[in-house]
């Protein structure tokens, strides 16, 4: 069965490469081509899901930004 959806990131026409369901660790799998997919993984590498089952938080963690603190249990 042939895979004919388009690429959930583009907006602007500039795909590049196969659009498969590709998905980041713990992430649903979405169509995405080889360029947006490599992007979203750099995004992965340093977002808050890299983190979030973590105890020790990141080094750009504020907790005066929300006033949360990394070890609430929610």
């Amino acid at each position: 069965m042939p895979f004919d959806q388009e690429c959930l990131d583009d907006h602007n026409g500039n795909c590049h490469g196969k659009v498969e369901r590709r998905a980041v660790p713990g992430g649903s799998a979405v169509p995405r081509c080889v360029k947006h997919f490599s992007d979203r993984l750099d995004s992965y590498e340093n977002s808050i899901e890299r983190y979030a089952n973590s105890d020790v938080a990141p080094s750009w963690f504020d907790p005066g930004y929300a006033g949360e603190r990394w070890d609430d249990d929610y």
